[in-house]
């Protein structure tokens, strides 16, 4: 029977931060440490990063290493379906088919699970922040892409191979603009920060006022700033937005009725801008009897929901082998 009386380390990569904390087991991060993901690194190098960095926190946050229950790890990108090794990650172009989680382990003698990012901060958000006590959840990530996490009956929903939840490449328009991912009309198109940044640019050259000017950095922030300030431009924007997302969410209501939906990620910024228009949308268009009892509501862990998912998604698995 594993020992769960300690602390749990969660670990966040991404392509700009790798980012570590010491979590306890309510979900409440104790100590936190990161540092400069060096992206266009060898395997090797960014594999070292990582031990680094753990061994780092250790020292830092002046725990023994008996008192650690073990280290989980989120990351960008496909992992194999036993979880075991990162096949490819689009922020890391020189990462492939790394086995991550057996180095990890071996080199701190300890348990390790690695989960795609989206997916533990869903589980972060299920176990400690917007989601708690819900038995299923859908989490979208609103960022330079979108991405998603599905949790039913309390268990990570990761499909076949290892790749379930990409929301951000559903269809809402059949003949929509072509997405990166090669599909049409993808809700990414439409309603990730760059998407958006889009459909600003192509308004403020349409002539349309705006306290942003053509010649400016335009970034979802910015437009956010901007119609928190009251820019009609930038408000009819979000308010797009919040329509597409919409769309997207009653087709996630029609398929998994899930009890909640957390929005996440920098484009939230908005608060009620982005909000209110999404759920308009949502209620003139859904059955109500699968939207009765859904909470539509913004993420409660921001930037930690990584790390702490990823120490959830270790205690988790623990907690099941016990």
């Amino acid at each position: 029977m594993s020992n769960l009386c300690g602390y749990l380390i969660g670990i966040d990569l991404g392509g700009t931060n790798l980012k570590a904390g010491i979590v306890d087991r309510g979900g409440r991060i104790l100590h936190r440490f990161s540092i400069k993901t060096n992206a266009d690194a060898e395997s090797l190098v960014i594999s070292q990063q990582i031990c680094e960095l753990i061994a780092e926190i250790i020292k830092n946050a002046r725990i023994e290493k008996s008192g650690i229950i073990g280290i989980g790890l989120g990351s960008p990108g496909l992992i194999d379906k036993q979880g075991e090794t990162i096949l490819f990650s689009p922020n890391l172009s020189k990462w492939r088919d790394i086995p991550i989680k057996r180095i990890i382990a071996e080199k701190f003698d300890l348990p390790c699970v690695l989960e795609n990012d989206a997916n533990a901060a869903a589980w972060g958000e299920k176990w400690a922040g917007a989601g708690k006590n819900a038995n299923s959840l859908v989490m979208l990530t609103l960022g330079t892409g979108i991405g998603g996490g599905i949790i039913l009956d309390n268990k990570l929903w990761r499909g076949m191979n290892n790749v379930a939840g990409e929301i951000g490449h559903m269809s809402i328009q059949t003949d929509g603009p072509q997405c990166n991912c090669g599909n049409y009309g993808c809700i990414e198109v439409y309603a990730s920060a760059t998407g958006m940044v889009k459909r600003f640019r192509k308004l403020l050259e349409s002539g349309k006022a705006s306290l942003l000017k053509k010649d400016d950095e335009i970034t979802a922030k910015r437009i956010n700033e901007a119609a928190v300030q009251g820019d009609e431009a930038a408000q009819s924007i979000i308010e797009e937005t919040g329509y597409y997302l919409g769309i997207a969410i009653v087709n996630i209501i029609h398929i998994l009725n899930p009890e909640v939906i957390v929005l996440a990620g920098g484009m939230i910024g908005s608060g009620e801008l982005l909000m209110n228009p999404m759920k308009r949308t949502i209620e003139k268009r859904v059955l109500k009897a699968s939207y009765k009892d859904t909470k539509i509501v913004f993420s409660q862990l921001g930037t930690d929901a990584g790390i702490i998912g990823a120490a959830g998604c270790l205690l988790k698995e623990l907690e099941i082998s016990a």
